[in-house]
């Protein structure tokens, strides 16, 4: 069996991530809500080990600070010999009961997996956004492929009624049917359709032109898939966007006097008049695919919007609008994912549906917010410290500016569901902040506690 052009459609991503993302708004009904419980689970999990992460950096940055005046004499007296300073330095942490290895190794690791987890998460985050917009113009362009293919089979039967009045036209699926109405009274129907593809037999021959025989004698017949998208485009290019007419060697085809003629397969500029007013095809037929069009994206628009955001699969910005142009859509899923056919099928509605129901898709909130809140957690983060009379970790103060904007930008350039995951994962850091200082408080009292009960029993017995 040959196919004809199938694209490689998005296909439906698997994976550690994927798969509990999907479980998840399975059970809650709800992707934004989804993504919000996961994240909410992660930081859970995760907090003992930043808890243990910032108990070992607030350690290291004590003890550095007390060693600083004995690090400083040594780097004066053997700063001229590296090797000599390097096995002081180490003598001095040894003579001090600093293990700077085991600290630097759990601190390593801690990055380390914090980083795997991001960066899989991205991933997997941008794997479902993929096949989520794939998914959802598909079904839009499933539906305006429907109205075009009813159309087609109307004009064909030379039965124009359909046509007449069309700002009244209305279309609705009705159990397997595809049913055209002007007003209340039904004008067509036929059968909805999932897919267009359809299969094409031809007698299979080989090399030299000779009939290739089955087992029984008879001429085997080769079957081609016509894709999905073909389909669509050959109604696309009947009845919308009139197409060159080419030879066979791919080249205009030109009258006498050099012009082109005009495709004889477009029969979009037939005229159609409507209460004595001449109308093209196409444009009625454009006209009333716009309105369907526009309830048919309202009703997904619903399960792809969240507060004040229209699209949440483009990023929170006045200078995104919520409906892709092409390049962008072509960009978002890759150019792998995108047949030959689909420029011609995606311009042929979709700027008019952007034009009809398209807007702003936000205003910069979540890249605010993911900025206001990722300083908060470092800024809590720091806060026992310097209630303590402790000076915060040095690279703290750096990371209180650095890690915001870094978030911002994600935020930013990313779709919107990627800066919700931003916000709420440093929004469950801020608030557990305060009970995680709280935990390295307690912790490093007892451990003064036990250094000083040890230090004073080795004086009481060096007493007796």
């Amino acid at each position: 069996m040959a196919l004809f052009n199938l694209i490689g459609a998005v296909s439906e991503p698997n994976g550690f991530w994927p798969n509990i993302i999907k479980a998840f708004e399975g059970g809650v009904g709800s992707y934004i809500l989804a993504i919000v419980l996961i994240t909410l689970i992660i930081r859970v999990i995760w907090a003992p080990f930043d808890t243990i992460n910032k108990k070992i950096s607030k350690k290291n940055a004590r003890l550095q600070a007390e060693l600083q005046p004995e690090l400083e004499k040594i780097k004066a007296r053997y700063g001229n010999d590296k090797n000599l300073l390097s096995r002081k330095t180490q003598e001095l942490y040894k003579k001090s009961g600093v293990s700077m290895g085991g600290s630097l190794g759990f601190m390593l690791i801690f990055l380390t997996l914090n980083l795997l987890i991001f960066f899989t998460l991205f991933s997997g985050l941008n794997a479902m956004a993929d096949y989520k917009i794939s998914q959802e113009y598909e079904n839009l362009k499933n539906n305006y492929a429907n109205v075009l293919n009813l159309s087609n089979q109307e004009f064909d039967a030379s039965r124009y009624e359909m046509f007449e009045n069309f700002d009244n036209i209305t279309f609705k699926v009705v159990g397997e049917d595809f049913v055209a109405y002007n007003g209340e009274t039904e004008i067509a129907r036929t059968k909805y359709k999932s897919t267009f593809e359809y299969s094409v037999f031809e007698p299979e021959v080989d090399g030299e032109g000779n009939p290739v025989l089955d087992a029984e004698g008879n001429q085997k017949q080769k079957e081609t898939v016509i894709s999905n998208d073909k389909v669509i485009y050959e109604l696309v290019s009947k009845l919308i966007v009139e197409q060159p007419y080419l030879d066979a060697e791919g080249n205009q085809i030109k009258d006498s006097e050099g012009n082109p003629v005009p495709n004889p397969n477009f029969k979009g500029k037939t005229p159609i008049s409507v209460a004595g007013t001449e109308y093209n095809l196409n444009d009625t037929i454009s006209a009333f695919t716009n309105t369907y069009m526009k309830n048919v994206y309202e009703n997904a628009e619903e399960k792809s919007s969240f507060l004040w955001i229209a699209n949440y699969w483009v990023a929170d910005s006045p200078f995104k609008r919520s409906i892709f142009t092409f390049n962008q859509f072509k960009a978002e899923i890759g150019a792998n994912n995108v047949s030959e056919y689909e420029q011609t099928i995606y311009n042929s509605f979709m700027p008019s549906l952007d034009k009809n129901v398209g807007r702003v898709n936000g205003y910069l909130i979540l890249a605010l917010l993911s900025i206001g809140v990722s300083f908060l957690s470092i800024f809590l983060g720091n806060l026992t410290s310097k209630k303590k009379g402790e000076t915060p970790v040095k690279n703290n103060k750096v990371m209180m500016f650095i890690m915001p904007v870094i978030m911002g930008i994600f935020a930013i350039f990313y779709n919107s569901v990627f800066a919700i995951y931003l916000v709420v994962s440093q929004a469950i850091s801020a608030a557990l902040a305060p009970l995680e200082n709280l935990i390295i408080n307690k912790w490093e009292d007892h451990d003064k506690k036990k250094k000083d009960e040890k230090l004073k029993s080795v004086v009481d017995y060096r007493r007796k």
